[in-house]
């Protein structure tokens, strides 16, 4: 008995076994290979990177020319360009309809109440429905979801989109989202923008604040 466990056979028999098989032929792995070689080169060599945000996002420089906003809720009042003059500004464009936005208004609340003391720094809130055009009911949904949050900030409102369309100008912007939370620097040179929110932007966001209150006042 061979090694196999097999019976041997004779020759005549031998002569009726079919031939032997081969090893796996090599092209099903080839093709395999050379898929998984374009997916990757889609992926790291073709693919568009997505847009840099924050500090690095291209609108950095340049300056929001239009800041008119309208107050809200507690004790916001109107707005010019001249309020962005001598300091270091966080803007957050946000809405109470808004997933993303609850998401990162508590992260905003943290920021705005450790940065409040700093003489050089100041926070607007600018709440919008989702049709920034239609304002109804906007204070009483502004002010729970505020009460929501145990923030206690003003919040304001842009009539029309006005600031906001300016910003998309200003900035270049292809589109616009909410959240959307841009940090200024006096004169309302933009120093960060970040279109959205991601965990760990809140992070971005402090570090750049920290670094813009060290720049000097013009």
């Amino acid at each position: 008995m061979s090694q196999s466990g097999f019976t041997e056979s004779g020759a005549a028999e031998q002569h009726h076994l079919p031939p032997e098989r081969g090893g796996w032929p090599l092209w099903p792995v080839a093709v395999v290979l050379g898929a998984l070689a374009v997916v990757l080169l889609l992926r790291w060599g073709f693919a568009p990177a997505p847009e840099p945000k924050g500090e690095r996002h291209p609108s950095v420089g340049k300056t929001v020319n239009t800041f008119r906003l309208q107050p809200l809720t507690g004790d916001s009042q109107a707005t010019t360009e001249a309020d962005l003059a001598d300091k270091v500004t966080l803007i957050n464009f946000w809405g109470p309809w808004c997933g993303y936005c609850a998401i990162e208004f508590p992260h905003l609340v943290e920021l705005v109440n450790h940065f409040r003391p700093q003489p050089n720094f100041q926070f607007y809130s600018i709440s919008s429905n989702s049709n920034p055009h239609d304002e109804r009911g906007l204070a009483e949904s502004t002010a729970e979801f505020l009460k929501q949050y145990e923030a206690d900030f003003p919040t304001y409102r842009d009539p029309d989109g006005e600031t906001t369309i300016a910003l998309m100008h200003d900035a270049n912007l292809g589109g616009f989202g909410y959240p959307t939370t841009v940090l200024l620097g006096p004169g309302g040179v933009i120093r960060g923008l970040w279109s959205g929110y991601e965990p760990g932007d809140e992070h971005e966001i402090r570090r750049a604040i920290e670094k813009a209150l060290l720049r000097p006042t013009k």
